[in-house]
């Protein structure tokens, strides 16, 4: 066995000592190229003691990409306080009596399973036009998030939202005098379908940006059955059937982490709706005059700037404006919007 080992290792050394007298010599750097490596090294070493792994509160509007983890959960409570105005047909902005609406809502997700949680999202309404008001509880969205693709430093986080909106908000027989300001729903039960998706990039390296893109189409079931004065118009002896139209919304939302706590960040949001077509007596103005029921095809665009303070990793602030740009047959609003959102 010795010879045989013997025999092994002579054979290996040899190996070893020609590898190493043929091997090719590495270049001999010049002190000024190990002086530029020294520099460079320093550099990404004081770069990498100033960065920070960000905290986020979110966008204003987009949605996102992340379920809660199971056993955990999220609230966040929402104010929105605006100001009402109209785009005709033609996109113009005509001049209306404003109304002020006070919209406060809170929105709970709680994580089921590791790859499934479920959202609620109670509102109410406050609104004044001159001195008529009218306020209700608005419609409640209940929705059941699927992780599909959690992110990863080259995937992105994808969730698929399936939800159905209940119409608990007043929609028909209003008060005349209150002018529609105590509509608060839409009267149909409505089925939402939703696609998020949203990554983290460290383009630059002390301010990493995240970037989510919601979508989302909500499809009305059935007819809305209305009387009298109600959301879609009417007036005295109105009575029939609402088909309420489908509508589609697109968000893109950026972050720019400023530090570990502030943020900047802006939606971006477009959303049409299809027409409302309504069938039966459409009843009777105070003027005599038959009353507008239902309504055309809408759209509109708009953008939402925004600051947030991380108060720590698991809550923070965030507040801003959102506001139309454009829009048809839609509402040309402005809002401030302000929002606090905790972890547990």
């Amino acid at each position: 066995m010795k010879t045989f080992s013997a025999f092994f290792c002579s054979l290996y050394c040899a190996a070893s000592a020609s590898a190493a007298t043929t091997a090719p010599k590495e270049p001999i750097k010049s002190p000024q190229q190990i002086q530029m490596e020294i520099q460079s090294a320093q550099s990404d070493f004081e770069i990498a003691q100033k960065m920070f792994i960000p905290w986020y509160t979110g966008p204003l509007i987009t949605g996102s990409a992340h379920n809660v983890p199971q056993g955990h959960a999220n609230v966040q409570g929402y104010l929105f306080l605006t100001l009402n105005g109209h785009y005709t047909n033609n996109r113009k902005s005509v001049n209306t009596p404003n109304t002020y609406i006070i919209n406060p809502q809170l929105i709970a997700q709680v994580g089921i399973l590791p790859w499934l949680d479920v959202t609620a999202s109670p509102q109410g309404f406050f609104k004044w036009e001159k001195s008529h008001y009218g306020q209700g509880f608005g419609d409640l969205p209940l929705q059941f998030g699927f992780q599909i693709k959690k992110e990863t430093p080259y995937i992105p986080s994808i969730r698929f939202i399936l939800g159905e909106v209940f119409p608990t908000g007043s929609y028909k027989q209003l008060t005349p005098s209150k002018l529609g300001l105590d509509a608060s729903g839409g009267g149909v039960y409505a089925t939402s379908l939703g696609l998020n998706i949203s990554k983290v990039f460290w383009w630059l390296k002390l301010h990493p940006i995240a970037v989510r893109w919601a979508n989302s189409y909500n499809i009305s079931n059935g007819k809305a059955s209305v009387r009298d004065f109600n959301a879609y118009g009417g007036g005295e002896g109105t009575d029939g059937r609402v088909a309420v139209g489908n509508t589609v919304s697109t968000d893109l939302g950026v972050e720019v982490s400023l530090t570990e706590k502030w943020v900047f960040a802006t939606d971006f949001v477009y959303t049409y709706s299809s027409k409302d077509t309504f069938r039966g007596d459409p009843g009777l103005l105070v003027d005599g005059v038959a009353p507008v029921t239902g309504g055309p095809s809408s759209d509109q665009f708009s953008i939402s700037p925004a600051i947030e303070y991380n108060v720590t990793d698991t809550g923070g602030f965030i507040g801003g404006v959102w506001f139309s740009v454009t829009g048809r047959n839609s509402a040309n609003f402005a809002s401030l919007v302000l929002s606090y959102t905790q972890f547990f």
